[in-house]
């Protein structure tokens, strides 16, 4: 199956970019590789284990805000979107961040989750 979300962030990030005053970088959970969530201690302690975490901590720790972009899939968001905000905690905390989705229904049921999700980070 051929992924569109690629192309969707990037037609983001050049809308919203246009005459913006911040930046925006995309950044393709694929390329970051991240195993299912393996760390021992859980993500608000800030003690991590395993490099992949804290490469994955400095990546997320370098931005100011994020706007997730994220297909629907089943009603929800994809697994590996939930994966790599389980790994962290004080990398969102207090950082703005919203939510971009579509899918063939639309993309508003698994939008609506990721809030939920992102408040536990508060």
């Amino acid at each position: 199956m051929s992924r569109i979300c690629p192309d969707v962030a990037r037609w983001a990030r050049d809308v919203l970019g246009r005459d913006a005053q911040i930046r925006y970088e995309l950044l393709d959970l694929a390329e970051i590789g991240l195993p299912l969530l393996d760390e021992p201690l859980k993500a608000s302690l800030h003690r991590y284990a395993h490099e992949h975490t804290k490469r994955w901590s400095a990546i997320a720790s370098s931005f100011d805000g994020f706007l997730f972009v994220s297909p629907q899939y089943n009603w929800g968001y994809p697994a590996v979107l939930k994966n790599a905000l389980d790994y962290l905690y004080e990398e969102w905390h207090d950082r703005p961040a919203s939510v971009l989705s579509y899918g063939t229904r639309g993309g508003r049921k698994g939008a609506a989750q990721l809030p939920q999700v992102l408040q536990g980070c508060v």
